[in-house]
């Protein structure tokens, strides 16, 4: 059984299942203020600015990437996280090193989530997370957070979900024109490579993945080529001979 409970106006999630026992166990999952749609678009939009700007910067062609339906990102101080965006659900999973609590087998975040994400997860989410434990291999993290394109949830409540990691997403979760000023501090882009970024993200964020966006050659991309191409490939960009 699964309600959804309304507390001093925040919202949870509860869901009744029975052990082996026969003993109802009571599991709690918090909504966290994240706006589905506004993550995906944050990261398709860093997405884009990483693949604008790696070929000046090839040493960085780790921190972001696409791959199928899930968005990787590595912040280059012991932070990295992995988020499926499936067609119904969300799933997303973080390592922090210095988060303050240590690392957990990721089904331990996902206690009280609907079988179908779980099984998801398994597949997708869970295979960029995974940690050879005593011998074993297996999904470890410090943050999780799933849900539908409607509304997000997790074990840890949204203050103490962004400090185990989720503060990777800051400017994911930013206005896009916050995020361009962000991205600029950080790559010190040109007024070509702005245009650029804002235009193949609204873009991509308004056409259907599975449909190219062919791309003519432009000033705004120089550098390595070649890692310029793989990261627009990742999103379904095509550079243009």
């Amino acid at each position: 059984m699964i309600y959804v409970l309304r507390v001093a106006g925040k919202d949870f999630i509860i869901k009744y299942k029975s052990n082996i026992k026969g003993i109802h166990m009571c599991i709690i999952c918090n909504k966290i203020e994240i706006n589905p749609q506004k993550l995906y678009n944050g990261c398709i939009f860093m997405a884009v600015a990483h693949a604008v700007t790696v070929g000046e910067y090839p040493e960085l062609n780790y921190e972001h990437s696409w791959d199928g339906i899930n968005y990787c990102v590595n912040n280059s101080q012991g932070c990295r996280g992995t988020i499926t965006f499936g067609k119904k659900y969300i799933i997303a999973v973080f390592q922090d090193i210095s988060a303050k609590t240590p690392y957990q087998d990721a089904m331990n975040y996902f206690k009280g989530a609907p079988e179908a994400i779980v099984e998801l997860a398994k597949t997708e989410a869970f295979q960029y997370v995974l940690e050879n434990i005593a011998g074993e291999i297996k999904p470890c993290i410090t943050a999780a957070f799933w849900g539908t394109w409607d509304e997000l949830y997790s074990t840890f409540e949204y203050g103490e979900f962004m400090k185990n990691s989720a503060h990777i997403l800051d400017i994911q979760l930013m206005e896009i024109h916050e995020a361009l000023k962000a991205c600029d501090e950080y790559y010190g882009l040109t007024d070509e490579q702005m245009d650029l970024i804002l235009f193949l993200s609204k873009q991509r964020t308004q056409t259907d993945f599975s449909m190219p966006i062919i791309l003519k050659k432009t000033d705004a991309l120089y550098g390595d080529m070649d890692e310029i191409r793989v990261s627009m490939d990742e999103l379904n960009i095509k550079l243009e001979e």
